[in-house]
């Protein structure tokens, strides 16, 4: 018979103190580490705001946030819909607990909360890092969305960019 063990919880002393440290030190690194790029874009919108273009900054900057976001949510939705997918699938063939022998008594060890929370917290990593990969692409994919119209400019032939081309051949 399967028979959980419960440790016996010690009474910690209160740290407030500690919290308040990291919360400091916490708080210290994103100002140091954030300061560079605040100070990057403050400057940016105050040299295209002298020069009559901050809508452009603004469009530039809102550009950039949207194609971060949108690749990292489109990344982390493929990557858990295809964990889903495969969890379904082998469901039956992953334990829900493990039963480790601990002396005398067995212990029963849940797998499927780690899991999930292993894998959320890796999609999310993935996810950010492939954002800030497009998102420093961003002046590629402005360049194909709003391509100007020359003619007898070359078409490409599978998004039928700049003119517009039907597909029906």
């Amino acid at each position: 018979m399967h028979e959980s063990i419960d440790w016996p919880r010690k009474a910690l002393p209160a740290r407030h103190g500690n919290r308040k440290i990291f919360s400091l030190a916490a708080l210290v690194a994103l100002i140091l580490f954030g300061a560079r790029t605040a100070l990057s874009y403050w400057v940016a919108l105050l040299w295209f705001g002298s020069l009559g273009y901050g809508e452009v900054f603004e469009r530039q900057l809102a550009l950039q946030w949207g194609i971060f976001g949108a690749f990292a949510a489109i990344t982390f939705c493929v990557l858990y819909g295809a964990f889903a997918l495969l969890n379904r699938a082998h469901r039956k063939d992953l334990p829900l607990d493990h039963v480790i022998v601990f002396g005398a008594r067995e212990l029963n060890l849940s797998v499927q909360p780690v899991l999930r929370f292993v894998a959320i917290s890796g999609f999310v990593v993935i996810g950010l890092l492939t954002g800030g990969a497009m998102a420093s692409e961003w002046p590629t994919l402005a360049l194909f969305w709003v391509a100007p119209v020359k003619a007898g400019a070359s078409v490409d032939p599978i998004f039928c960019k700049p003119d517009g081309c039907s597909r029906s051949r």
